[in-house]
């Protein structure tokens, strides 16, 4: 790394290697972006961070650790100083040197203000001869995931198209201090998660001071971000300058960022909002220390709320806002002439600058390409949709999210987030007994949560009901839905008059379910029909199912499996609570119901030598005799914890010696997937459906004949090491075959389609 020296007047001494920006000597024309969808192709990847510093010594160390590990495009770091007294200067000269990558300091002899500063930067990084594709604008207080800038970039180019170009990508911002009342911490708190405009005419950042429940955890286009951490486009930033100034100088301190979001909404450039870019950020300032704060940067804020309306406000806006202000403007006047009489300044500052100030805001509404409406839509309206052609999806039928209960709803639970984060809206219909009626959203998710009956027969069917009505007369954008459970095909037409199309996932064929009399056995024959005349897409989860519908049917279908994602957590707490040992115990996982042979697993665990206990996961809500008679002279070693999510359950399968599957009905299962996936020798039913799924990994045995059973117990008891083969082979089959981003991109395709329909 070269050495960096500094003079007062800003001056730079040396210059740092401009290999390190990594990209093309120009970059791409607004032209360019526009008609190639935002990416321009001809230009590699290139950044360069500026940072505005003003006493900032303390925050540094944090900053450059947080940089070392930064992972993406290559970049150079360009810190602005504003004539600091604490040292940060000569912290940044000893420490370059130190820095895995290039340093450029520009110490002033003037506090010019973050707007000055950082104009100074973007100077500096445009004089370069590689010049970045992208700009990073990051306080010293904000200290990024090493995954920041990925996330931002793929997001970008994710969502650009020809008539949205992204012109900055903003992320999740927490607070560096958890949030303490009553002596208590209550965890992370939010510090921003994309920048909103009230009706007054604020500017605020989304989700501030709130508890991070993992609310704003959507993909989505928001009205700006904040200048502590915002990724740009270089080309949006060279659009919007005005006398080759991005930022402008007048802002000092302050809405500067605010007022550089509007001229980016009033040329037409997107800002979107990624929840999986997380950064910290150490604010100080803050509206409620309003009275602790400077009267420096009192009078800057004032002026500037004064000047951004005067640059952009329009008849458009005033339908929406022109109460509101009215009674805040009121509020403001009244305070600064009891309270904060120092900021009377600023009245007279914009006086006596009212020519230069009228001829900027000519300059900048000559220079707008979209209509006054659309940026005007933007008050009181929190985000919109990253991709407006992505219309809602719904997911109705199963017991709702979180999961906790089986297969259908371990798949929403890993789907409907997925199809979050890349933009799409995603409502999820869940059952009051199972789902908290208070929760609104998970993870992105929006929840609905209605009653239904509590019965055998009831659950399911009045639920979905209830649900497709609910859909008819509320879901707003809804164009697709994913219903599962084949049971529901019944109620498809209910989603007609709002032309949803739906996907109905069939699971396996469930009219060969013990756990049913004639009626359910009737429903769903009647239902397998259906399922092949009502729904847009039938989807099935096994090759097996599909032949079925293909063969008794002509039903050809849409094939999707079931995913797994790994999160292995040796030694939980759960092992210690059930006296277990790392692989020294078998796992059954499963709803207890007779085709899924929990009775037939426990009466052969008799027969097996040895001391290994035998942990049986599960329950079922309505086969309490038939439970009650499985546990009746169960054997000692056989244990039953009941239903087990969460962590408890991944640290019960990342320590078992092997699981075990004894289920005879259905297509893919979650559970044998989710085994393998952890690395499990698994012990499977000899079934087409299961077969399909485990392939050469799996230990088969026939369910009907015991010995079998007890034999394959027994190869697992007696050669740990071949155990152990078959779990490695078992969890390279999962990675390659099992993807749950694999699945969301085949759901994606296959909901584009519907909406096309």
């Amino acid at each position: 790394m070269s050495s960096v020296r500094s003079r007062p007047d800003g001056r730079r001494v040396s210059k740092p290697p401009s290999a390190a920006a990594g990209g093309d000597a120009g970059a791409p024309s607004v032209e360019a972006l526009r008609e190639a969808g935002g990416d321009a192709g001809a230009p590699s990847v290139g950044l360069a961070i500026c940072t505005v510093t003003w006493n900032d010594a303390v925050n540094l160390p944090h900053l450059f650790d947080a940089l070392a590990t930064l992972q993406g495009p290559a970049f150079r770091l360009i810190v602005v100083d504003n004539a600091s007294t604490d040292g940060t200067v000569e912290w940044l000269r000893d420490c370059t040197e130190a820095a895995g990558f290039p340093v450029e300091v520009i110490g002033l002899d003037e506090n010019i203000g973050f707007a000055g500063g950082l104009n100074r930067a973007i100077e500096s990084a445009f004089a370069s001869d590689a010049r970045p594709e992208w700009v990073l604008s990051l306080n010293a207080d904000a200290w990024p995931a090493p995954d920041y800038l990925e996330r931002l970039i793929e997001s970008a180019r994710r969502f650009t198209s020809e008539g949205r170009p992204v012109g900055a990508v903003t992320g999740r911002l927490v607070r560096a201090e958890p949030r303490r009342t009553d002596g208590r911490t209550d965890g992370r708190v939010i510090d921003a998660c994309g920048m909103a405009l009230t009706r007054s005419w604020r500017h605020v950042d989304r989700g501030s001071d709130q508890a991070d429940h993992g609310q704003y955890g959507v993909t989505e286009r928001v009205f700006g971000g904040t200048g502590a951490a915002t990724l740009f486009l270089s080309a949006a930033l060279q659009d919007v300058a005005i006398d080759g100034r991005v930022l402008d100088d007048d802002f000092h301190s302050y809405r500067e960022d605010a007022e550089l979001c509007f001229r980016l909404q009033e040329r037409g450039w997107q800002v979107l909002y990624e929840p999986r870019a997380h950064a910290v950020h150490g604010r100080v300032n803050l509206a409620r220390r309003r009275r602790q704060m400077s009267p420096e940067v009192n009078f800057h804020s004032l002026k500037n709320r004064y000047l951004l309306q005067y640059y952009h406000r329009s008849l458009a806006d005033l339908p929406r806002t022109f109460l509101a202000t009215a009674i805040r403007e009121l509020s403001i006047v009244t305070y600064v002439l009891l309270r904060e009489r120092s900021s009377l300044a600023a009245w007279g500052w914009l006086w006596r600058h009212r020519r230069r100030l009228r001829e900027r805001r000519r300059l900048i509404r000559s220079r707008r390409l979209v209509p006054t409406r659309a940026t005007a839509r933007w008050f009181g309206r929190t985000a919109l949709p990253a991709d407006p052609k992505r219309p809602r999806i719904l997911m109705l039928g199963s017991r709702g999210i979180p999961a906790n209960y089986s297969g259908y709803e371990t798949m929403i639970e890993a789907l409907a987030p997925r199809l979050a984060e890349r933009g799409w809206r995603v409502t999820v219909y869940c059952r009051s007994h199972y789902v908290d009626p208070r929760l609104r959203s998970h993870r992105g998710v929006e929840l609905v949560v209605l009653p239904t009956l509590r019965t055998k027969y009831g659950d399911t069917p009045v639920h979905t009901l209830l649900s497709c009505l609910h859909a008819t007369l509320f879901a707003r954008g809804a164009r697709s839905a994913l219903v599962v459970n084949g049971a529901n095909a019944v109620f498809l037409p209910l989603l007609w008059p709002r032309r949803i199309r739906t996907a109905l996932h069939v699971d396996g064929i469930e009219k060969r379910r013990a756990k049913w009399g004639w009626p359910g056995r009737l429903v769903y024959a009647v239902s397998e029909r259906l399922a092949c005349l009502l729904p847009g897409v039938t989807v099935t989860d096994a090759n097996v199912i599909a032949a079925h519908y293909r063969a008794r049917y002509r039903r050809d279908s849409t094939m999707i499996r079931y995913g797994v994602e790994p999160e292995p957590l040796p030694d939980h707490p759960i092992l210690e609570e059930l006296c277990l040992e790392p692989r020294r115990y078998f796992l059954y996982v499963s709803r207890f119901e007779p085709e899924n042979n929990p009775h037939r697993v426990v009466a052969a665990y008799r027969s097996v030598g040895g001391d290994l206990p035998l942990v049986m996961v599960g329950d079922a809500p309505y086969a309490t005799d038939f439970i009650a008679e499985m546990k009746h002279g169960a054997d000692p070693r056989v244990r039953f914890p009941g239903t087990v999510f969460g962590d408890g359950y991944r640290g019960l399968l990342s320590s078992a010696l092997a699981t075990v599957h004894a289920t005879e009905v259905g297509g893919t299962h979650p559970a044998l997937v989710e085994a393998m996936g952890y690395g499990n020798c698994v012990l499977v039913n000899d079934e087409p459906a299961n077969r399909e799924t485990a392939g050469d990994a799996g230990v088969y045995f026939d369910v009907e004949d015991q010995a079998s059973l007890v034999a394959a117990f027994e190869f697992a008891r007696a050669d740990v090491a071949r155990a152990r083969d078959h779990g490695e082979r078992a969890a390279r089959r999962a990675a390659e075959e099992y993807n749950w981003d694999l699945v969301a991109d085949q759901y994606e395709e296959l909901f584009r389609g519907l909406a096309n329909r």
